[in-house]
C-alpha cells in the first residue's frame, strides 16, 4: 500500500565529471621558461620543475626528503606508505624509485648546499617546513588561469603518445604510478625502472630546451612569435 513509485521509476541525476585543468604537452617548455623569469624563490621552481619530469603528484614532490634522495646513485625513492598520516607517499602506497636526469640532480645538489640542515628539499622560504602545493598552484595559474597541480600528469601522457619514437602506455602508466588494466597489468610484473629513467630524461631535455641551449640555438618555444 506504500504510494512511493519505486527506484527505478525516479529521475537518475547525473554530475558532470570535471577534469583537472591541463595544457598541451608542446607547452610545457613555455611553461618552464615563465616560471624561471618568475620572481619565485628556488625551492618553489624546482619543485615545479621536479614535477613536470617526474610525473609525481605535487602532495609527494613538496614533502620530499634529502634522506630519500641517493647523490651518488641519483635515485629518488619515496617509501611505501605505512599509515594515513604520513604525506608525500604514493597514491597506490607502494614504495617507487626514479633515477633522476643528471640535470636536475646538479640542481637539487645546488639546492643542498644552500640549504645544509633542512629536511625537506624544497623548503618554504617563508614558514617551517615544506613549501605547500598552493604555492606551486598560484605560480601556474600565473601563466594559465585553468592549470592545476596535477594537470602535469596529463600533458605527460600526452608527451608520450605523440613524440617520436613513442612511449608504449604501459611505461607513461608505470611511470605516473597508475593501475594497470587488462593485458597491460603484466607489465606489472616487469621491471621498468630503466624505462622510466630515460623517460625522465627525455623529458628534462624538451621541458628545459637542453638540447637548443647545448647547441647555442633560441628553444622554439621562447621565441616572441610563437608565445604571442
Amino acid at each position: 500500500e506504500n504510494p512511493t513509485p519505486p527506484r527505478s521509476q525516479f529521475p537518475k541525476r547525473t554530475t558532470p565529471k570535471r577534469h583537472h585543468g591541463t595544457l598541451p604537452y608542446q607547452d610545457m617548455p613555455r611553461l618552464w621558461q615563465s616560471i624561471q623569469a618568475s620572481a619565485a624563490n628556488l625551492s618553489t621552481k624546482l619543485a615545479i620543475l621536479t614535477a613536470m619530469v617526474t610525473g609525481h603528484r605535487v602532495g609527494a614532490v613538496v614533502a620530499a626528503e634529502w634522506e630519500h634522495l641517493d647523490f651518488e646513485t641519483g635515485v629518488w625513492t619515496i617509501p611505501a606508505r605505512q599509515d594515513h598520516e604520513t604525506r608525500g607517499r604514493m597514491k597506490s602506497g607502494r614504495e617507487y624509485a626514479l633515477r633522476l636526469p643528471p640535470e636536475l640532480l646538479e640542481r637539487l645538489r645546488d639546492l643542498r648546499s644552500q640549504n645544509p640542515d633542512s629536511i625537506y628539499l624544497f623548503e618554504s622560504p617563508t614558514s617551517t617546513g615544506h613549501v605547500s602545493p598552493n604555492a606551486l598552484l598560484k605560480l601556474l595559474k600565473q601563466f594559465d588561469g585553468g592549470l592545476t597541480n596535477h594537470g602535469f600528469r596529463n600533458a605527460i601522457k600526452e608527451y608520450c603518445r605523440k613524440v617520436e619514437p613513442a612511449v608504449p602506455d604501459h611505461i607513461a602508466d608505470a611511470f605516473c604510478d597508475h593501475s594497470l588494466k587488462g593485458l597491460d597489468a603484466s607489465y606489472r610484473r616487469m621491471d621498468t625502472f630503466e624505462e622510466r629513467a630515460q623517460l625522465s630524461e627525455r623529458l628534462m631535455v624538451f621541458v628545459t630546451c637542453l638540447q637548443a641551449r647545448k647547441a647555442g640555438r633560441i628553444c622554439e618555444r621562447s621565441r616572441p612569435e610563437i608565445d604571442g
